[in-house]
């Protein structure tokens, strides 16, 4: 057995989750997604903050900052829901165990989801 196993795995799912959240997803081009992604009201607070943090590593998240049109109300659920649909939207998938698809469309005042 190769010493380097565990090694050789992560580099690969590193380099698998790079090509799945670095860009838009090329398969969705010109398609339209069903609904939207929100946060899940009964998620672990601790894991959508996580998720938060990781998606604004990258994701620009001026948006849901102080001052962006998404930043009130200053709520995990609320920032969770905006982060949550913006990898729906890259990545036509919804977090599962965070968030969910609604038909419904989140936007409220300035803040308009695609």
């Amino acid at each position: 057995m190769m010493k380097n196993t565990p090694t050789i795995f992560l580099l690969s799912f590193l380099m698998v989750v790079a090509l799945c959240f670095g860009q838009e997803n090329p398969a969705l081009r010109g398609k339209k997604l069903r609904g939207w992604c929100v946060a899940d009201t009964g998620a672990p607070h601790d894991k959508l903050q996580e998720f938060l943090d990781y998606g604004c590593h990258e994701f620009d998240c001026s948006q849901i900052l102080p001052g962006g049109p998404c930043y009130e109300p200053n709520l995990l659920l609320a920032h969770g829901s905006w982060i949550l649909d913006k990898f729906y939207r890259t990545g036509a998938f919804c977090k599962e165990g965070l968030g969910f698809i609604t038909d419904t469309n989140p936007s409220y005042g300035d803040c308009q989801y695609p």
